[in-house]
C-alpha cells in the first residue's frame, strides 16, 4: 500500500467506521478481495465491516484496522471518585 496523509478522523459508529475503511481500502487502489486478503479476513467480513454491521468480532475489526494504518485511540473521561 502506498503511504498516505496522515488525518485525524473521529468515529463515532460502526457506519462511520465501515465508511472509514472503504475509503482508505479504495484510496489505497485495493479491491475488497485483495484488502481482506492482505488483513488474513474473509471477503464476507470485510464486506460487513465495510457496511457498518455492528455484529462483527471487534478483534477482527482492530486487526483490519492495524492494516490500514489506523490507531485506534480512545478519550476517556476523567473519574470522579
Amino acid at each position: 500500500m502506498m503511504p498516505m496523509k496522515e488525518r485525524i478522523v473521529t468515529i463515532h459508529s460502526a457506519d462511520e467506521l465501515g465508511a472509514t475503511l472503504r475509503m482508505l481500502r479504495k484510496e489505497s487502489g485495493l479491491t475488497q478481495r485483495d484488502a481482506a486478503g492482505l488483513c488474513n479476513v474473509s471477503l464476507p467480513f470485510l464486506n460487513q465491516v465495510e457496511q457498518g454491521k455492528a455484529t462483527a468480532r471487534i478483534g477482527k475489526v482492530l486487526d483490519v484496522c492495524q492494516r490500514f494504518g489506523i490507531e485506534v485511540v480512545f478519550k476517556l473521561p476523567g473519574l470522579k471518585l
